[in-house]
């Protein structure tokens, strides 16, 4: 029977074992990649070459394409420890929604009101510095690696919730026969489940595999659900937008928990399956959808 695997996504990957149960804050890398294909194949013709000019300043100089930049801003975790606050917003799961010194607030006494620790406040700042051709074109590489991430990660229902329990990474659960936990299993068992996908060792997966699926989604969004995704002026209005977005999350996060049975009955996860892959599904879409409208308006 398929096996679940979770990464914690900080530069090392983590296999889910039984006893093992591993801290994961995002989307895994075929969830990441995925958006940012669907967004790739949506950019337009100037965004496009924007896109590749500043690719071509990455390191390696070898990257031409935004899925292999979409789980960078995972690998520099274990480097850059302050950043993994800014991957997720912790609403408390019984709240109505997001509130900005309660779920995004930096340090304690007088600064505790800095409201810039989380995705909600980060997204829109990256995105600033994307759009901004006065800064240094490393400044805007960087920008541009976040964006796409971060774009996928507010679209992860487990990143826009908290109940007490790590985002549901100290709610144990099995799924499929293996040991895992909410967070982990929103993050990458249930898109392995469906595609019966598997990591391979340091974040390796099939890429053209991946591509191709991705391509299915894209042909699946129809042209009323790119209209009512993404609005014409959504860069203008990026703050407000990544609210909304962390709050649709908050929504869908509140059903993932509530669909979870009391004592999991034999069965439980082939219906939990069943339930989520179209949530999932249709998360990531928007998620690449959004992704695109936010370069194409940034870098027009």
């Amino acid at each position: 029977m398929h096996r679940i695997r979770a990464a914690m996504l900080a530069g090392v990957l983590v296999v889910v074992t039984l006893g093992v149960v591993p801290c994961a804050r995002a989307w895994g890398p075929e969830g990441h990649a995925l958006v940012a294909d669907i967004a790739q194949a949506r950019l337009d013709p100037s965004a496009r070459r924007e896109v590749a000019r500043l690719l071509a300043h990455d390191d390696d100089g070898a990257k031409t394409s935004l899925d292999e930049i979409s789980s960078w801003a995972d690998a520099i975790r274990a480097q850059r420890r302050k950043t993994g606050p800014w991957h997720y917003v912790d609403i408390p799961l019984d709240a109505d929604g997001y509130d900005a010194p309660r779920d995004c607030r930096r340090g304690r006494g007088r600064r505790q009101r800095d409201v810039t620790n989380c995705v909600v406040a980060k997204l829109p700042y990256f995105v600033g510095i994307l759009r901004d051709r006065s800064r240094p074109d490393g400044e805007r590489l960087e920008a541009l690696k976040w964006v796409v991430h971060l774009t996928g990660d507010i679209h992860q229902p487990l990143h826009d919730a908290d109940d007490h329990d790590g985002g549901g990474n100290a709610r144990v659960l099995y799924y499929n026969g293996a040991r895992t936990n909410l967070h982990a299993l929103w993050d990458m068992g249930i898109i392995e489940t469906h595609y019966h996908w598997r990591l391979g060792w340091n974040f390796s997966f099939d890429h053209d595999a991946v591509r191709a699926q991705a391509a299915a989604l894209d042909r699946q969004i129809t042209p009323a659900q790119r209209t009512a995704w993404a609005a014409a002026n959504l860069v203008a209005n990026i703050d407000a937008a990544t609210i909304a977005w962390a709050d649709e999350g908050h929504t869908l996060a509140r059903q993932a928990y509530a669909r979870l049975p009391a004592n999991y009955p034999s069965g439980w996860d082939r219906a939990y399956q069943d339930w989520a892959w179209p949530v999932v599904r249709e998360q990531l879409q928007k998620a690449g959808v959004r992704l695109a409208a936010v370069l194409n308006q940034a870098l027009d």
